[in-house]
Protein backbone atom coordinates (compact mmCIF):
# COMPACT_ATOMS: atom_id res chain seq x y z
CA UNK A 1 0.00 0.00 0.00
CA UNK A 2 1.19 3.57 -0.94
CA UNK A 3 2.24 5.63 1.98
CA UNK A 4 0.22 8.75 0.28
CA UNK A 5 -3.07 5.99 0.96
CA UNK A 6 -4.83 7.97 3.55
CA UNK A 7 -4.40 11.08 0.93
CA UNK A 8 -5.74 9.07 -2.16
CA UNK A 9 -7.87 6.31 -0.46
CA UNK A 10 -9.55 5.37 -3.71
CA UNK A 11 -6.86 5.17 -6.15
CA UNK A 12 -7.28 2.34 -8.96
CA UNK A 13 -3.55 2.02 -10.10
CA UNK A 14 -3.18 -0.09 -13.10
CA UNK A 15 -0.66 1.62 -15.70
CA UNK A 16 -1.38 4.63 -17.70
CA UNK A 17 -1.80 8.21 -16.48
CA UNK A 18 -3.26 9.05 -12.86
CA UNK A 19 -4.79 12.31 -12.24
CA UNK A 20 -4.47 13.21 -8.66
CA UNK A 21 -7.53 16.10 -8.35
CA UNK A 22 -7.70 18.14 -5.18
CA UNK A 23 -11.29 19.67 -4.62
CA UNK A 24 -12.39 23.26 -3.62
CA UNK A 25 -13.13 24.38 0.13
CA UNK A 26 -15.31 22.26 2.13
CA UNK A 27 -15.52 19.49 -0.70
CA UNK A 28 -15.27 15.96 -0.26
CA UNK A 29 -13.66 13.53 -2.71
CA UNK A 30 -17.06 12.73 -4.32
CA UNK A 31 -17.37 16.30 -6.20
CA UNK A 32 -14.60 14.47 -8.68
CA UNK A 33 -17.06 11.68 -9.16
CA UNK A 34 -18.44 12.83 -12.93
CA UNK A 35 -15.25 13.92 -14.29
CA UNK A 36 -13.91 10.49 -13.44
CA UNK A 37 -16.42 8.22 -14.77
CA UNK A 38 -15.83 10.92 -18.07
CA UNK A 39 -11.48 10.65 -17.85
CA UNK A 40 -11.98 6.46 -17.44
CA UNK A 41 -13.07 6.70 -21.07
CA UNK A 42 -9.83 8.04 -21.93
CA UNK A 43 -7.76 6.01 -19.87
CA UNK A 44 -6.56 8.43 -16.88
CA UNK A 45 -7.52 6.99 -13.79
CA UNK A 46 -8.70 9.65 -11.50
CA UNK A 47 -7.56 9.89 -7.46
CA UNK A 48 -9.38 12.31 -5.38
CA UNK A 49 -7.63 13.81 -2.65
CA UNK A 50 -8.95 13.29 1.10
CA UNK A 51 -7.51 16.02 3.12
CA UNK A 52 -7.26 15.79 6.67
CA UNK A 53 -10.48 16.34 8.38
CA UNK A 54 -12.34 15.88 5.31
CA UNK A 55 -14.54 12.99 4.16
CA UNK A 56 -13.41 9.61 5.70
CA UNK A 57 -10.72 11.82 7.94
CA UNK A 58 -13.57 14.04 9.20
CA UNK A 59 -12.28 13.71 12.57
CA UNK A 60 -8.44 14.23 12.26
CA UNK A 61 -7.56 18.26 12.71
CA UNK A 62 -8.36 19.75 9.49
CA UNK A 63 -4.88 22.17 7.81
CA UNK A 64 -5.46 25.65 8.17
CA UNK A 65 -2.24 26.76 6.68
CA UNK A 66 -0.61 25.82 3.68
CA UNK A 67 2.87 25.10 5.24
CA UNK A 68 1.03 22.94 7.26
CA UNK A 69 -0.67 21.06 4.95
CA UNK A 70 2.34 20.70 2.80
CA UNK A 71 4.64 19.19 5.40
CA UNK A 72 2.06 16.85 6.20
CA UNK A 73 2.10 15.57 2.52
CA UNK A 74 5.85 15.85 1.91
CA UNK A 75 6.23 12.99 5.60
CA UNK A 76 3.23 10.92 3.84
CA UNK A 77 4.89 11.02 0.11
CA UNK A 78 8.16 10.43 1.35
CA UNK A 79 8.08 7.35 3.39
CA UNK A 80 7.78 4.88 0.68
CA UNK A 81 10.50 7.01 -2.03
CA UNK A 82 7.25 8.76 -3.32
CA UNK A 83 6.41 5.51 -5.11
CA UNK A 84 3.18 7.21 -5.85
CA UNK A 85 4.40 9.23 -7.89
CA UNK A 86 6.97 7.28 -9.65
CA UNK A 87 4.74 6.48 -13.33
CA UNK A 88 2.94 9.13 -15.50
CA UNK A 89 0.91 11.21 -13.79
CA UNK A 90 -1.01 14.63 -13.74
CA UNK A 91 -2.57 17.18 -10.90
CA UNK A 92 -5.71 18.98 -11.09
CA UNK A 93 -7.30 21.11 -8.51
CA UNK A 94 -10.52 23.02 -7.89
CA UNK A 95 -11.23 26.25 -6.66
CA UNK A 96 -9.00 26.39 -3.41
CA UNK A 97 -7.96 22.89 -4.45
CA UNK A 98 -5.96 24.87 -7.57
CA UNK A 99 -3.91 26.34 -5.24
CA UNK A 100 -2.89 23.29 -3.26
CA UNK A 101 -2.33 21.67 -6.41
CA UNK A 102 0.15 23.99 -7.54
CA UNK A 103 1.95 24.09 -4.32
CA UNK A 104 2.16 20.18 -4.10
CA UNK A 105 3.41 20.32 -7.88
CA UNK A 106 6.02 22.92 -6.56
CA UNK A 107 7.19 20.00 -4.02
CA UNK A 108 6.90 17.81 -6.07
CA UNK A 109 9.38 19.10 -8.77
CA UNK A 110 11.90 19.35 -6.07
CA UNK A 111 11.75 15.80 -4.88
CA UNK A 112 12.91 12.61 -6.31
CA UNK A 113 10.02 11.57 -8.60
CA UNK A 114 8.94 12.04 -11.51
CA UNK A 115 7.40 15.73 -12.27
CA UNK A 116 3.95 15.46 -12.98
CA UNK A 117 3.06 15.95 -17.18
CA UNK A 118 0.38 18.66 -16.48
CA UNK A 119 -1.01 20.89 -13.99
CA UNK A 120 -4.56 21.82 -14.29
CA UNK A 121 -6.09 24.31 -12.14
CA UNK A 122 -9.81 25.30 -12.84
CA UNK A 123 -11.59 28.28 -11.27
CA UNK A 124 -8.78 29.69 -9.48
CA UNK A 125 -6.56 32.96 -9.45
CA UNK A 126 -2.82 33.10 -10.35
CA UNK A 127 -0.90 32.46 -6.94
CA UNK A 128 0.17 36.23 -7.39
CA UNK A 129 -3.27 37.28 -7.09
CA UNK A 130 -4.46 35.41 -4.57
CA UNK A 131 -5.63 38.26 -1.47
CA UNK A 132 -7.83 37.55 1.63
CA UNK A 133 -11.08 37.15 1.27
CA UNK A 134 -12.45 37.37 4.49
CA UNK A 135 -14.69 34.16 4.13
CA UNK A 136 -12.69 32.28 6.99
CA UNK A 137 -13.88 34.74 9.17
CA UNK A 138 -17.63 34.85 8.28
CA UNK A 139 -20.45 33.80 10.87
CA UNK A 140 -21.25 29.92 9.93
CA UNK A 141 -24.71 30.98 8.18
CA UNK A 142 -22.64 33.55 6.17
CA UNK A 143 -20.24 31.66 5.20
CA UNK A 144 -21.67 28.68 4.13
CA UNK A 145 -24.50 30.94 2.09
CA UNK A 146 -21.64 33.29 0.30
CA UNK A 147 -20.09 29.85 -0.57
CA UNK A 148 -23.18 27.82 -1.40
CA UNK A 149 -23.65 30.92 -4.00
CA UNK A 150 -20.58 29.91 -6.19
CA UNK A 151 -22.46 26.61 -6.73
CA UNK A 152 -21.43 23.01 -5.92
CA UNK A 153 -23.62 22.96 -2.57
CA UNK A 154 -27.34 22.57 -2.37
CA UNK A 155 -28.91 25.59 -0.60
CA UNK A 156 -31.25 23.28 1.16
CA UNK A 157 -28.91 21.61 2.83
CA UNK A 158 -28.27 25.19 4.82
CA UNK A 159 -31.15 24.39 6.84
CA UNK A 160 -29.87 20.55 8.19
CA UNK A 161 -28.39 21.10 11.18
CA UNK A 162 -26.29 17.78 10.98
CA UNK A 163 -24.79 19.01 7.77
CA UNK A 164 -24.01 22.23 9.07
CA UNK A 165 -22.26 20.66 11.66
CA UNK A 166 -20.37 18.11 9.59
CA UNK A 167 -19.16 21.16 7.02
CA UNK A 168 -18.37 24.00 8.71
CA UNK A 169 -14.88 22.80 10.47
CA UNK A 170 -13.44 21.95 7.09
CA UNK A 171 -14.80 24.67 5.00
CA UNK A 172 -13.38 27.20 7.83
CA UNK A 173 -10.26 25.64 8.15
CA UNK A 174 -10.04 25.37 3.65
CA UNK A 175 -10.84 29.34 3.53
CA UNK A 176 -8.23 30.34 6.36
CA UNK A 177 -5.92 28.33 4.56
CA UNK A 178 -6.39 30.07 1.03
CA UNK A 179 -7.28 33.81 3.19
CA UNK A 180 -4.21 33.34 4.66
CA UNK A 181 -1.96 31.72 1.87
CA UNK A 182 1.11 34.00 1.29
CA UNK A 183 2.91 34.07 -2.58
CA UNK A 184 6.48 33.39 -2.25
CA UNK A 185 8.18 33.71 -6.07
CA UNK A 186 9.50 30.72 -7.18
CA UNK A 187 11.12 29.32 -10.49
CA UNK A 188 8.55 28.63 -12.79
CA UNK A 189 7.71 24.67 -13.09
CA UNK A 190 9.02 22.60 -15.61
CA UNK A 191 5.69 21.71 -17.26
CA UNK A 192 2.96 22.96 -18.80
CA UNK A 193 0.02 24.37 -17.50
CA UNK A 194 -3.82 23.69 -18.38
CA UNK A 195 -6.05 26.78 -16.41
CA UNK A 196 -9.53 26.39 -17.48
CA UNK A 197 -12.01 29.53 -16.09
CA UNK A 198 -16.12 29.40 -16.80
CA UNK A 199 -17.38 32.63 -19.02
CA UNK A 200 -19.03 33.84 -16.38
CA UNK A 201 -17.27 33.56 -13.19
CA UNK A 202 -16.41 36.74 -11.64
CA UNK A 203 -14.09 35.74 -9.66
CA UNK A 204 -11.68 34.62 -12.48
CA UNK A 205 -11.54 37.10 -15.39
CA UNK A 206 -9.48 36.32 -18.61
CA UNK A 207 -6.12 38.15 -17.53
CA UNK A 208 -6.02 36.66 -14.38
CA UNK A 209 -6.20 33.30 -16.05
CA UNK A 210 -3.43 34.33 -18.18
CA UNK A 211 -1.35 35.62 -15.45
CA UNK A 212 -1.11 31.37 -14.87
CA UNK A 213 2.18 31.75 -17.38
CA UNK A 214 4.40 33.26 -14.95
CA UNK A 215 4.19 29.94 -12.85
CA UNK A 216 5.78 27.69 -16.07
CA UNK A 217 8.23 27.78 -17.65
CA UNK A 218 6.20 26.06 -21.34
CA UNK A 219 3.46 28.01 -23.10
CA UNK A 220 0.34 28.59 -21.15
CA UNK A 221 -2.72 26.41 -22.37
CA UNK A 222 -6.37 27.84 -21.30
CA UNK A 223 -9.83 26.77 -21.89
CA UNK A 224 -13.04 28.21 -21.06
CA UNK A 225 -16.37 26.46 -20.15
CA UNK A 226 -20.01 27.93 -20.56
CA UNK A 227 -20.48 27.99 -16.59
CA UNK A 228 -19.63 30.25 -13.71
CA UNK A 229 -17.37 29.60 -10.46
CA UNK A 230 -18.70 26.10 -10.83
CA UNK A 231 -16.83 24.08 -13.36
CA UNK A 232 -17.71 20.20 -12.31
CA UNK A 233 -21.54 19.79 -14.01
CA UNK A 234 -21.57 17.57 -16.17
CA UNK A 235 -20.96 19.79 -19.67
CA UNK A 236 -17.79 21.17 -17.89
CA UNK A 237 -16.42 17.77 -16.59
CA UNK A 238 -16.97 16.65 -20.41
CA UNK A 239 -14.95 19.86 -21.90
CA UNK A 240 -12.83 19.42 -18.94
CA UNK A 241 -11.27 15.76 -19.53
CA UNK A 242 -11.32 16.38 -23.26
CA UNK A 243 -8.50 19.17 -22.80
CA UNK A 244 -6.84 17.26 -20.30
CA UNK A 245 -6.66 14.70 -23.10
CA UNK A 246 -5.69 16.73 -25.81
CA UNK A 247 -3.03 18.08 -23.75
CA UNK A 248 -1.26 14.61 -23.03
CA UNK A 249 -1.33 13.68 -26.27
CA UNK A 250 0.25 17.33 -27.30
CA UNK A 251 2.87 16.46 -25.18
CA UNK A 252 3.71 12.97 -26.15
CA UNK A 253 4.06 13.97 -29.88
Amino acid sequence: MSSVAQWFPYRREGGGVELFAFPHAGAASTVFNGLRETLRHSGIALSAAVLPGHGRRLRERPHRTMPSLLADFSAAAGRDGHAAFSGDYVLLGHCSGALVAYEIAKLLVRAPCRNPRLLVVCSCLPPRAVFDTGMGRLPTRELLAQTAEMGGTDEGLLDDPDFIEMIERPLRADWEMYDGYAYRPAPPLPLPILAIRGAEDTNVDGPDLRLWQEQSTEPLLTAQLDSGHWALEAEGSAVIAGEISAALAALAR
